[in-house]
């Protein structure tokens, strides 16, 4: 099943702005998340068939701006607490 193009647009979007915003995102505790807000309004609009596509969608995105997921988020944890 492919995503509505309304969820595709969304992510589509969130693609384009990575680069300019890692430009300027200092320290990387900065981006994830800002990243985890946005993917997760996308998230939020996605049907349940919808879901396993999107996550495999937003690994292809960073691994394409050389980001891999943090190991916290594979585990489905939330994030780490601030210290």
């Amino acid at each position: 099943m492919s995503l509505r193009p309304e969820i595709q647009e969304r992510l589509d979007a969130l693609d384009e702005m990575l680069a300019q915003w890692l430009a300027h995102t200092r320290h990387p505790a900065q981006f994830w998340p800002q990243f985890e807000q946005l993917a997760a309004e996308i998230l939020d609009q996605c049907a349940d068939t919808e879901r396993s596509q999107m996550y495999a969608r937003i690994k292809a995105m960073l691994k394409g701006h050389a980001l891999e997921l943090p190991p916290w988020h594979e585990r489905g944890n939330g994030p780490p607490p601030e210290k």
